[in-house]
């Protein structure tokens, strides 16, 4: 009485149950964009780069009692450094340069040739970590600390062919 008719007399296919193959693929999806993301964020930069911190007491070039103002200063400010003083918030109440002072002397990352060539030559070799000697460029007189550095494959190999050629030299003198 409760018969069910079917259309000539064929009852209908089973719908399959996809709902366990749709979660295996988006559990898949997930784990694949975990290993990318991961896989990015480990991966060699193509650039050299440094960063660094400074205090930069600027002077008037053309005047040599303000320039020997400027260099009695600094050297005030490095002998307080090495006495423990802090070096960011020397540079936030005596730096010249305002933009950095803001940040405790913080400059931010920089690519090869982006400083005045002392300050460029100090960045590129000195110690990361170390308090440099007074450098001066054509801002003025600046105390550099190297904060970070990171060279590509090809800067470390040049960087080691000019020491090796400097060494020739001095030993040829």
């Amino acid at each position: 009485m409760n018969e069910i008719t079917y259309k000539n007399n064929i009852p209908p296919e089973e719908t399959k149950d996809w709902t366990k193959y749709i979660w295996v693929g988006i559990i898949l999806l997930f784990v694949l964009m975990v290993i990318i993301i991961w896989m990015a964020g480990h991966t060699k930069p193509k650039t050299s780069y440094v960063r660094a911190k400074h205090i930069l007491i600027k002077f008037a070039s053309n005047d040599p009692a303000d320039r020997q103002r400027a260099l009695q200063f600094i050297t005030e400010l490095k002998q307080r450094i090495a006495q423990g003083e802090s070096f960011e918030k020397l540079a936030k109440d005596y730096s010249n340069d305002p933009a950095s002072a803001r940040r405790g002397g913080d400059l931010g990352y920089y690519g090869r040739n982006s400083f005045e060539p002392n300050f460029e030559s100090y960045v590129w070799s000195a110690p990361i970590g170390q308090l440099s000697d007074v450098i001066e460029t054509k801002y003025g007189f600046h105390l550099i600390i190297v904060v970070d550095r990171h060279l590509t494959d090809v800067d470390r190999y040049e960087i080691e062919l000019d020491e090796k050629a400097r060494k020739i030299v001095e030993g040829n003198q």
